[in-house]
């Protein structure tokens, strides 16, 4: 009777640790997801915005990886800074990614970002707070909001 206590005991634990490691590894591999969508955006609205590639195929590929509200706010931000003298990011470290809600397909990140950019004379660094939102698109994350805060 001692001993069948104890297996259940055991039993259940070893349970409850499966669903704690399989859960952990899910919610990092979201967050690891997240962050390759947000490099994605950068990469592309800075390839549009420094002439690297056509505003029709940054339109093609933005549309792949955004929400359409999103997209439609990232399109006309594109046509707003064409022509103008803006810094280049030399790089976009994200610090930290911390999840906020989800609530059914939805999902709202915080994320400290830090930006490295180039202007004509050196660079600059600056970390930003930012409000990040994903959606559950088919099986996919696609970005539905990135704001600074």
């Amino acid at each position: 009777m001692k001993k069948r206590i104890i297996k259940t005991i055991c039993a259940t634990a070893l349970a409850c640790m499966t669903v704690i490691l399989f859960t952990g590894a899910a919610e990092s591999r979201e967050a690891e997801d997240i962050r390759t969508l947000l490099q994605k955006r950068t990469f592309i609205m800075e390839n549009v915005l420094f002439g690297r590639i056509t505003y029709e195929e940054g339109s093609r590929q933005l549309r792949k990886i955004e929400t359409e509200s999103m997209y439609q706010k990232d399109m006309a931000a594109l046509l707003d800074y064409k022509n103008t003298d803006l810094a280049a990011a030399e790089r976009m470290d994200i610090i930290s990614l911390t999840k906020k809600s989800e609530v059914y397909d939805r999902i709202s990140y915080e994320a400290h970002i830090k930006w490295t950019e180039s202007y004509g004379e050196g660079t600059e660094t600056q970390v930003c707070l930012y409000e990040v939102g994903v959606k559950k698109n088919d099986g996919c994350l696609v970005l539905s909001a990135f704001d600074i805060r």
